[in-house]
């Protein structure tokens, strides 16, 4: 569901409680769900590995891509050998799984991968990744074929399947916290599933924080994980993708027609503007959006009209965008970056795997 439709069914009280009696059975068929893996009814998967679970409880974009990057990163730095797996949205292979990445070079087009992980195996070269549905079947592949010492899974939070050590769950500063589950509302899964987090983390907290807000987070923490390691962060600019990469300096005071098809353009938009850029037109798609002929014509047409000087998209768009020869020097990608408040989260990860059970505070 996009972003907009999501915030029209938030704004229009009909809409959310015409829609508020398929939110009990949503919520009703997880709650169920997680129970029988809890009591092993469902099997679940356990690699010999360390895995760390980076997830979320709403829908929409609150920085798990860069997170995962940034954790992959770290351990690679830190001499492990890193698979990310990655369910693929709306690759289209057909494929049971895709190996994106060996860890050496892409093996696959983003077409085949989905674009997060195509996205991700571009940013981390050194890490294998692969897409496909069953995690427990990709983390095999991982660790026999590929010799993965540590795994994680992009958005696994509610990928019961597979057992994990660590699990990160991360929370908009800027969403509401008293919201409804899907379809009714942006939630998964109710906030007492942070119960299952081991560590939580802040995402998109302002330079000035609301001190009020911070601390309705902190009563939320302290309800449904008390023992959970909590950590805060922001999203900021990093450089401009190009054909040559480009200090974000670069668009100050150009005209920037805006692309994207992500979650929350809103957030983008005002990335861009950031930069000290003039956004002279906004082009917003659905979630994962594959850009067609005609939109990309739409796309050109707008450069001519607004008279602009770039086109900014953000890196899952750009790896989507086969782009004609009269756009591609005017193209570029906003690439972001971490940056912690405070001390960023530590891992004491497992010399020997155990096996978890999994509860939930209802």
């Amino acid at each position: 569901m996009s972003e907009d439709l999501y915030s029209k069914i938030i704004g229009n009280p009909v809409a959310r409680t015409l829609l508020t009696p398929a939110s009990f059975v949503y919520g009703a068929v997880g709650y169920a769900r997680l129970k029988a893996y809890a009591n092993g009814c469902i099997e679940r998967a356990k690699p010999d590995v360390p895995v760390i679970s980076v997830g979320n409880l709403s829908v929409g974009g609150t920085g798990k891509t860069p997170i995962t990057i940034e954790l992959a990163e770290r351990f690679i730095h830190q001499g492990n050998r890193v698979a990310i797996l990655s369910r693929g949205y709306k690759r289209k292979a057909s494929t049971p799984y895709t190996v994106v990445s060996n860890g050496e070079k892409i093996l696959a087009t983003c077409q085949e991968a989905g674009d997060e992980p195509y996205m991700m195996a571009q940013a981390v070269p050194a890490a294998v990744v692969i897409s496909g549905k069953s995690r427990s079947e990709t983390a095999e592949i991982a660790i026999k074929k590929y010799h993965c010492d540590i795994i994680i899974l992009d958005d696994g939070f509610q990928h019961l399947k597979l057992r994990r050590d660590i699990d990160v769950v991360l929370l908009d500063y800027n969403e509401t916290l008293d919201d409804n589950m899907v379809p009714a509302g942006r939630l998964r899964e109710p906030m007492s599933a942070l119960g299952r987090a081991t560590h939580i983390i802040i995402s998109k907290v302002p330079l000035y924080p609301d001190p009020a807000r911070t601390r309705r987070f902190q009563s939320l923490i302290a309800k449904y994980a008390p023992e959970a390691t909590v950590s805060m962060c922001r999203f900021r600019p990093a450089y401009l993708r190009a054909e040559t990469p480009l200090s974000p300096s670069e668009v100050s005071g150009q005209k920037v027609v805006a692309l994207c098809g992500i979650a929350k353009p809103a957030s983008f938009v005002d990335s861009i503007k950031q930069l000290g850029a003039e956004v002279v037109s906004m082009s917003a798609f659905p979630d994962h959006h594959w850009f067609s002929e005609a939109d990309l014509q739409k796309l050109e047409s707008k450069v001519t009209t607004y008279k602009a000087n770039y086109i900014v998209t953000t890196e899952k768009d750009f790896v989507r965008l086969e782009l004609p020869d009269s756009l591609k020097s005017k193209v570029m990608a906003l690439v972001m970056e971490t940056e912690w408040i405070g001390e960023p989260p530590s891992f004491n990860l497992p010399a020997a795997n155990t096996t978890v059970a999994v509860t939930q505070n209802v």
